[in-house]
């Protein structure tokens, strides 16, 4: 009996021994190899779990001189690896941290990694907690002095995730581990400036000329001593390494240059998706992100080049035809002024340019606010917005209905007596004239423009408002002129009859402008209810005219606007070569699918890419213009050529990051994919048949 006894009391305490060790966080102990003792490593678990998930510590204690490697060695090394899927019972996954980084240049080799001691942090996922889980596998680890040493580990330990008890040291090394690791910051989170790491901007780009990888940051912060680490778990990029980069700071912006080179020679990494470690004193961030293809300039060495382009961009818009109805309201405004009103005709014309200006200014806080908030930005994408269009529909229809003398806007006594007495002369009307004019340039993109806005959405603010101040200031040069030159306006013909017909033209333009808004709901609400609204809003102009001018004037109008319907049909007639209907498109267009591209051209086809909007002017022109004209329209319809349209009318976050992983911010866009330019060649804003031409032989490599 008593030997029953004391084999029971045995049993009862090697029993509780056995719970002791599981309820105590298991760790391996110390872990050597006899061929290669200036290294040991040590797994510890912290007894911390969360559902299915126990934390962990590999720790790693190397010898005075010797060092390991990071996930991404540099040029030389070979990074540390677990295989644990083979061995490991009742575990699911395993993810390993790395802490931040140091470099280790040897004998003009850039190596990145870690010295003395190093811990890694873990977190270990098990299948089924109420079941025992055992950890097993191989840690292999390069370490090198001089001399470069690839040892393997033997990792084993048990443990029960139910009955793990907390141990406060390595919960306490654990926390610090993971604080030593770079924070995750997410680029939406940079775009709206809402990070822990003060960085507010972030671009990446992929020179393939130059075989080098730009990065521009901005932090709310002075930089320090940054340093800036690209690794990618592309397998494309396995044998891609990149140098120590180059290091400009300018201010609060900084740009990384890295030398990109491949054992097989030349790379492409266009669009390809890469971390980007930055480091400095108070910093430790690990950025996501895709590299593009646009160019990459310091604020330095740029501003004033900028500066000039957007002044030139500026001047363009005026002869585009967004601005032609604008510029009529302006005009007649000037026609019965006599030579002697110098100084009214000077006041007129600056309320408009200040008007263009102040406009550009709310245009510019308008994308800052979007920037801030990481939402899409881009040149026209009021248009994207159908309230917007609805209220440009009145607007216009209002400038229509006033230049036809239908009403006057008529403002308070008061307010018309204190004009007066300041010699205002209404001029109030002319700066929204100025205002109206920019609203109306938005879906218009013009050479030069494009450069202009690109840089301006990826810089700071006060270069966005600056970029925005010389558009304004390019746009209003004319106005300024006569402003300046008010004798210009004396070179207009005398005043009479012919000034009715002149302003029933413009007035027409503008109902035409109207229409064409109009048509722009179609998709938000349909072509059916768009005809409705347009089909009311001729019968209500149709009957105000009738009322306040009588049959003649309503007559002329009808005929007016009959000779314009006829002109638009002949043209469409008689500019159709070789059989191609100018206003039908045959061409097989299909979605924008960046994918889809790299598939193609692997296949050997051409990709012409077409980034459109409906409400983009310059993208209907160069469609009826050029794509829907022989030759590029029956080039477009080869079977060896694929037409990919990109829709940018109603908001589309794919074709906004297309857009913007080439540096554009507006439509049109395009660009021409092949055997012979897998990366792209991209085309001028404004097309002409030969450049399309040209570019897709180009691609076909022949």
């Amino acid at each position: 009996m008593s030997t029953l006894r004391q084999f029971g009391l045995s049993f009862l305490l090697l029993f509780g021994l056995i719970s002791s060790a599981f309820a105590q966080a298991p760790e391996t102990g110390w872990i050597t190899n006899f061929n290669h003792l200036p290294v040991k490593v040590n797994l510890q678990l912290t007894g911390q779990a969360e559902q299915n998930t126990v934390n962990g510590i590999l720790n790693v204690s190397l010898a005075s001189g010797w060092k390991t490697y990071w996930r991404s060695p540099g040029e030389g090394g070979v990074a540390p690896t677990f295989d644990w899927t083979t061995q490991s019972t009742n575990i699911s996954d395993v993810n390993w941290s790395w802490p931040t980084p140091k470099r280790y240049p040897v004998l003009g080799v850039e190596t990145v990694g870690y010295k003395d001691q190093i811990h890694f942090p873990m977190q270990i996922s098990v299948t089924d907690p109420s079941q025992i889980s055992r950890l097993k596998g191989t840690l292999t680890l390069a370490s090198c002095t001089t001399i470069c040493v690839l040892t393997d580990y033997e990792i084993n330990l048990t443990f029960d995730p139910q009955q793990l008890s907390i141990n406060d040291d390595v919960a306490f090394a654990y926390a610090q581990a993971v604080s030593s690791v770079p924070i995750l910051v997410e680029q939406s989170a940079i775009e709206a400036q809402k990070n822990n790491a003060n960085i507010t901007e972030i671009k990446s780009v992929w020179d393939q000329q130059n075989q080098q990888v730009v990065v521009q940051l901005s932090h709310q912060l002075d930089w320090q001593q940054p340093d800036l680490f690209i690794d990618s778990s592309e397998a494309t990029l396995e044998n891609v390494f990149f140098s120590k980069p180059v290091i400009e700071v300018v201010g609060k912006q900084l740009t990384a240059t890295f030398e990109a080179t491949s054992w097989g020679g030349e790379v492409d990494l266009t669009a390809a998706q890469v971390n980007i470690t930055v480091v400095d004193t108070d910093i430790a961030v690990e950025i996501a992100t895709s590299l593009g293809n646009q160019a990459i300039t310091t604020a330095g060495e740029s501003i004033f080049s900028i500066f000039l382009i957007a002044l030139l961009g500026g001047l363009i818009l005026n002869i585009m035809p967004c601005v032609l109805p604008v510029l009529g309201m302006k005009l007649s405004s000037v026609l019965g002024v006599d030579g002697t009103q110098r100084a009214q005709v000077r006041k007129q014309f600056i309320a408009s340019s200040i008007g263009i200006i102040s406009s550009f200014w709310l245009l510019a806080l308008f994308l800052l606010i979007l920037k801030f908030s990481g939402e899409a930005l881009g040149w026209g994408i009021q248009f994207q917005n159908p309230y917007f269009i609805g209220f440009m529909v009145v607007v216009t229809a209002l400038f229509t209905v006033n230049m036809l003398g239908l009403f006057e806007i008529q403002l308070p006594s008061s307010m018309q007596t204190w004009l007066a007495t300041k010699g205002g002369h209404n001029y109030l009307g002319h700066y929204l004239q100025g205002m109206f004019a920019t609203l109306l340039a938005t879906p218009c993109s013009a050479p030069f423009l494009g450069t202009a806005v690109a840089f301006a959405l990826g810089a700071s603010s006060w270069q966005l408002f600056a970029v925005f101040t010389a558009l304004g200031i390019g746009m209003a040069l004319p106005w300024l002129l006569i402003a300046v030159f008010p004798s210009i306006a004396t070179f207009m013909p005398k005043p009479g009859k012919w000034m009715g017909t002149v302003k029933l033209i413009f007035a027409l333009l503008i109902l035409l402008t109207c229409l064409w808004l109009i048509s722009l709901l179609s998709s938000f609400i349909g072509i059916i209810y768009t005809a409705i609204i347009a089909v009311l809003m001729i019968i209500i102009f149709a009957i105000l005219i009738w009322k306040k001018h009588g049959k003649r004037v309503f007559l002329v109008s009808l005929l007016s606007l009959l000779v314009v319907v006829s002109l638009a049909l002949v043209t469409n007639h008689f500019t159709a070569k070789h059989g191609v209907d100018p206003l039908h498109d045959e061409t097989q267009w299909v979605p924008l699918d960046a994918k889809v591209i790299k598939q193609e051209v692997a296949k050997g086809h051409v990709v012409f890419v077409d980034v459109t909007a409906k409400w983009c002017v310059t993208c209907k022109a160069n469609k009826i213009g050029v794509l829907l004209q022989d030759p590029v329209s029956s080039e477009l319809q080869k079977q060896d050529v694929v037409a990919m349209s990109g829709d940018w009318t109603v908001r589309s976050d794919d074709v906004t990051a297309y857009l913007q992983s080439f540096g554009r911010y507006g439509v049109p866009f395009n660009i021409v994919y092949g055997p012979g330019a897998p990366n792209g060649i991209e085309l001028s804003t404004i097309l002409n048949s030969d450049d399309v031409i040209k570019a897709i032989e180009q691609a076909k490599g022949q």
